[in-house]
């Protein structure tokens, strides 16, 4: 019985490894899973208001399908960080920014070439 159950637990391991292994090749989990890292410093870095507020835009700007305004805020928002990085040195408040442009560039590029095609 036990081994029955050994069994059936690696068998389960290895289909969830090789769907993580599958989903990580694709661009647009990568994406997510870069959003969601850029979150997590986000929330540290700023108040919980700060994210919720990004949440909220950007919820609103896929519920309207507004792509020029992606548009303009991917073109801005790559500026902006070539900018911070190509400076030599960076300090706690460029590295707060460049996460947070990070971030919503991340968002816009997940928005503007999977979700509202």
């Amino acid at each position: 019985m036990k081994k029955i159950l050994l069994s059936i637990i690696s068998i389960l391991l290895s289909f969830s490894v090789i769907n993580i292994s599958n989903a990580s090749n694709n661009i647009d989990h990568k994406l997510y899973k870069k959003v969601t890292i850029t979150n997590i410093q986000i929330k540290k870095d700023y108040w919980e208001k700060v994210y919720k507020k990004i949440v909220s835009i950007f919820a609103q700007i896929r519920y309207d399908k507004d792509t020029t305004k992606l548009n303009k805020l991917k073109t801005l928002l790559v500026k902006k960080i070539k900018e911070i990085q190509n400076k030599n040195y960076l300090s706690k408040t460029d590295e707060k920014k460049l996460n947070l442009y990070n971030n919503l560039l991340y968002r816009t590029t997940l928005l503007l070439e999977f979700n509202l095609k």
